[in-house]
């Protein structure tokens, strides 16, 4: 039996199995930022949108970094909110997005097949793989929490995972 397939699914002839490519499962309405954004105005966007990973694009839709939650949390003052908050922290929040941003951001492809796509995840220990054209213009994103789903999914469990030589 295939390493890709269940016993409970049918057999997929390998001359016949088409991978699942990160366009098949990419989430195409990406959430993003442009590069003077203040951080604040990215903090609401993850909060309001339930995202943890926020692509900053340029004026022509083309990736130029990448900001994370985590990220955010560190930038802005832990003190806001509290009875410490002073105009210093309350200032955290209008800084600009390219000041914090991951510049060399790791891409995938949309014809890239989703076994790469997760080897990029684990290799460089990202949680998330934005899709780019060929232009290097946003197209889409895929997280890891995405591949639970895919996993999850039982629709796709015997869809074919990796090319078959």
């Amino acid at each position: 039996m295939e390493d890709n397939q269940r016993e409970d699914s049918p057999a997929v002839p390998a001359e016949t199995a088409d991978p699942l490519r990160l366009k098949n499962v990419m989430q195409q309405n990406v959430i993003r930022a442009g590069m003077d954004s203040p951080l604040g105005e990215a903090v609401t966007l993850c909060f309001q949108h339930r995202i943890r990973h926020l692509p900053v694009v340029n004026s022509a839709g083309k990736l130029v970094g990448l900001v994370t939650d985590r990220d955010l949390r560190f930038y802005i003052s832990h003190r806001l909110g509290t009875i410490m908050e002073n105009n210093a922290d309350r200032e955290t929040l209008h800084h600009h997005l390219h000041v914090i941003m991951v510049r060399r951001v790791v891409t995938g492809t949309p014809e890239m097949t989703i076994t790469d796509a997760a080897r990029q995840l684990l290799d460089n220990h990202i949680g998330c793989l934005p899709v780019v054209d060929a232009e290097g213009r946003l197209v889409g994103i895929v997280t890891a929490a995405d591949f639970l789903r895919l996993i999850a999914d039982e629709r796709l469990a015997a869809a074919p995972f990796t090319e078959h030589p």
